[in-house]
């Protein structure tokens, strides 16, 4: 909503601290003489302030308890309480009310007391002139104002302080999550660059290879059918088993080029992508003795992908948990429902776990921590260029020595017509 500049003015000056008009002061005037009462109210019904009276001090501790009193005048001689015992138990109601005290010459000992002890403002002697009254009032009236003012005016600022603080702290809150959303944008634009342009080299490279593979697959193949003696039937059987191993690399590498080729997308739902993984990989699992636990969300929603490239995708993962613990372990996936309709997919193991400076390459193409000739570096590659295209994130925690835990986000099947 758009604020227009006058109403943000006019905002701005109603919050602005002014001292209190004149008009909103109370004076409170005590004595037991219903004639010097009368006689005050003369002089001062003018001034622009309220007036308020009492006959004795109690009366006057009752109007003070009850009314918001910003100056008090009272007589020094009442009966049953004193001046100076009302001026007292009117300090500790509201000690900042401004107190003036009327006495006669008599009494010129007792009002330095009170100075003293109730921190008279002033005092005025019994007859008073009109216009001391009227002066010593008004200028008791201008301190109080003065004292209220400034006590305002500090509480606003201190109010304005811890606003500005409080706002501070979120422009510095903003300023670091937008720079870490900066930092997680440009990290995963170089990784998005950085698999494409690997993606077409693999490609290149793979479709030089695959067509002398095959040549020498093809003829080491003739040869096994014609060849008798054991020796050299052992030979091209290891020829046979080396083209083999060369053109699963090459298949790897021509998978990774066309990760992304296929764009196909159909309702897919979690668990029996998972069975299916299950059935292709469960022999490796059993030599190994890993077992495979699953746990999914009843309202586990069902997935907008392609089946083929989500099983590449659990396939990866598992197999590389299943690597990292050797033998004797267990591999969890969870399915998870999140709040916007999608769902989480979580690959876990019970392995040595990633190492933090291992954590920032596992996706980089090529990486491996395998001893060589036991991986190609694409596993995770291809895992993260299938996801990515997907329109989905993933990311890994682990904590050495406790295992691995891959989360895998992938949005949901858009709802049906009805």
């Amino acid at each position: 909503m758009t604020v227009h500049p006058l109403i943000k003015l006019e905002e701005a000056e109603e919050s602005r601290v002014r001292p209190r008009d004149m008009g909103e002061l109370t004076v409170l005037l005590v004595d037991d003489e219903a004639n010097v009462l009368r006689s005050l109210k003369r002089v001062l019904k003018h001034e622009g302030y309220n007036i308020v009276t009492a006959d004795c001090g109690q009366a006057g501790l009752d109007t003070l308890a009850q009314n918001e009193v910003h100056l008090i005048v009272s007589d020094q001689r009442m009966p049953i309480m004193s001046g100076i015992e009302f001026l007292s138990k009117a300090k500790e109601i509201k000690p900042e009310t401004v107190r003036v005290m009327l006495t006669g010459y008599s009494d010129l000992k007792t009002a330095e007391e009170a100075i003293n002890k109730v921190e008279i403002f002033r005092f005025l002697t019994k007859p008073w002139n009109d216009e001391d009254l009227k002066v010593t009032i008004k200028a008791g009236l201008k301190n109080w104002q003065l004292k209220d003012f400034n006590e305002r005016l500090l509480n606003k600022i201190e109010e304005q302080n811890q606003e500005l603080l409080e706002l501070n702290e979120g422009l510095e809150r903003k300023v670091e999550e937008r720079t870490r959303a900066l930092r997680e944008a440009q990290g995963k634009l170089v990784q998005s660059e950085k698999m494409a342009s690997i993606g077409t080299l693999a490609g290149g490279v793979a479709h030089e290879i695959n067509n002398p593979l095959s040549g020498i697959l093809a003829l080491a193949q003739v040869m096994l059918m014609e060849q008798k003696e054991d020796e050299v039937v052992e030979d091209l059987r290891q020829i046979e088993q080396a083209v083999h191993q060369c053109k699963e690399i090459v298949q790897g590498l021509l998978s990774f080029a066309r990760q992304s080729d296929d764009k196909r997308r159909e309702e897919v739902y979690l668990p029996a992508i998972v069975d299916r993984t299950a059935t292709l990989i469960g022999h490796e699992l059993r030599n190994r003795k890993i077992e495979l636990e699953t746990e999914y969300d009843d309202d586990l929603p069902l997935l907008w992908a392609n089946p083929s490239q989500v099983q590449q995708v659990l396939m990866n993962l598992i197999l590389n948990a299943a690597h990292a613990m050797d033998e004797h372990g267990s591999v969890a996936i969870r399915g998870r429902a999140r709040e916007d309709g999608g769902a989480e997919i979580e690959v876990e193991d019970h392995g040595p776990g990633i190492p933090d400076e291992v954590k920032e390459k596992i996706f980089d193409p090529f990486f491996t921590t395998k001893p060589e000739g036991e991986g190609t570096g694409l596993g995770l590659s291809i895992v993260y260029g299938i996801v990515k295209d997907h329109g989905g994130s993933i990311e890994v925690h682990s904590v050495p020595e406790r295992g691995a835990l891959f989360k895998i986000n992938l949005p949901a099947a858009p709802p049906r017509e009805k």
